[in-house]
């Protein structure tokens, strides 16, 4: 197990590699991607489909974070911001939380595309496409 990854168990959270984060999001295709370092950080280089809310800010978005109705992955630098952040929103009550173990600092290592610039996804607009995704699921699965 990795640092990072013990270091996320004993914060409360998963912990994966970039190798997982496909397989995540193909299983989950509401998943939500939220990068908690600062605005400055995120304009270096974010993870496409990212929703930036820092992790000062983090506490303002906790209930509507925790309502939402598919896995989130936590993003940042190297991990730590990440874990404390899905400690954060484990103890709001959100159970599926995951962190980017080594943040987008492994991501890059693994050779990953990191987009520069402000482009993200807005808060909310992460929040419908989780629940409509969790519709469709829902829909799919009744249906089999």
């Amino acid at each position: 197990m990795s640092f990072f990854a013990s270091l996320a168990s004993l914060l409360g959270g998963s912990s994966f590699g970039p190798e997982h984060f496909d397989q995540v999001r193909a299983e989950h295709p509401g998943t939500i991607l939220l990068d908690v370092r600062t605005r400055g950080e995120f304009v270096q280089g974010h993870i496409d489909g990212s929703t930036l809310v820092p992790l000062d800010q983090l506490a303002a978005s906790l209930t509507q974070l925790a309502a939402a109705p598919a896995p989130i992955i936590v993003i940042c630098h190297s991990g730590a911001r990440a874990s404390t952040a899905a400690t954060a929103l484990r103890r709001s009550g959100k159970t599926d939380v995951h962190v980017l173990g080594g943040g987008v600092s492994s991501w890059a290592g693994h050779g990953r595309k990191l987009s520069p610039g402000a482009k993200e996804v807005a808060l909310r607009d992460a929040l419908k496409k989780a629940k409509s995704a969790a519709t469709v699921q829902r829909s799919a699965e009744q249906s089999a």
